[in-house]
């Protein structure tokens, strides 16, 4: 009779401990789900609360194309730097400075976007060395980049610096496009369908004294007297150091832009 208890003992014990697994298997399956309806209860909730609207995905999905078509914010600090301006250069004209920013900015996109240099005009030397050699550096690996219907929001006067030898405005743009890069016809970045908000920052510099300048390449355009052709290396009023010559300046001609980058 022992013998037999023990047989069917053996038996048994495989049905029982599959019946415990299943029943395992069961719990973790029923825990699984009320803690999913659970989570999806509270993302509904918060999704009611914040949007108005219990549809989280949907919600995140509108909220990314809202994003896609809102301009990049900028920081204008023109009420602040404009008086230092004036102060240093008295004929300067903030508004022409600001539109030749932006076209300086599309002649560099165009640049990139056909792979020709000479589309970017308004320039100083050390700009279009910089534009050369990413434009070099796209073609040694074989990658084209696309930038279409651009499109400028705004741009606004960052702020303004004087370094040694020169002094530097600084510019920010709020800009859109549709961008992608191409390479062997496949494309590795970007979207030719999604249009991309972006902000770019444009340096302009006015060359004091060319002499304190290290890059010569960067040294853009310098004022010169009239007179006796010395370079004029004073702001505000420009007096000739050497002549004593009063120099009238236009001033906007005098400032050559020198950096042109994305400011993510």
């Amino acid at each position: 009779m022992g013998t037999g208890f023990f047989e069917r003992m053996t038996m048994a014990f495989p049905i029982v401990m599959s019946a415990i697994f299943l029943i395992l298997v069961i719990v973790a399956a029923v825990a699984v789900l009320v803690v999913f309806f659970i989570i999806r209860k509270k993302a509904r909730e918060i999704s009611s609360e914040v949007y108005g609207n219990p549809d989280l995905i949907s919600n995140l999905k509108k909220q990314e194309q809202e994003f896609s078509q809102s301009p990049r914010s900028l920081s204008d600090g023109s009420s602040i730097y404009i008086p230092k301006i004036a102060k240093d250069f008295p004929d300067i004209n903030i508004s022409e400075l600001t539109a030749r920013a932006e076209n300086c900015l599309r002649e560099y996109l165009q640049a990139l976007s056909t792979g020709d240099a000479s589309y970017l005009q308004d320039a100083n030397e050390e700009l279009k060395e910089a534009l050369f050699l990413r434009l070099n550096d796209l073609n040694l690996n074989y990658v084209k980049e696309h930038y279409e219907d651009i499109k400028i929001h705004r741009t606004v006067l960052n702020t303004y610096t004087r370094y040694t030898g020169r002094c530097v405005i600084r510019f920010q743009s709020a800009a859109q496009y549709k961008f992608w890069a191409e390479k062997d016809g496949k494309v590795i970045r970007g979207s030719k369908d999604s249009i991309s908000q972006v902000r770019y920052i444009i340096d302009c510099c006015y060359i004091q004294d060319p002499d304190k300048i290290k890059n010569i390449g960067a040294a853009g355009k310098a004022l010169n007297c009239p007179n006796c052709g010395g370079v004029i290396t004073t702001l505000g009023n420009k007096i000739c150091p050497y002549c004593g010559t009063e120099v009238e300046t236009f001033n906007n001609m005098i400032w050559s832009f020198c950096l042109i980058r994305e400011n993510c």
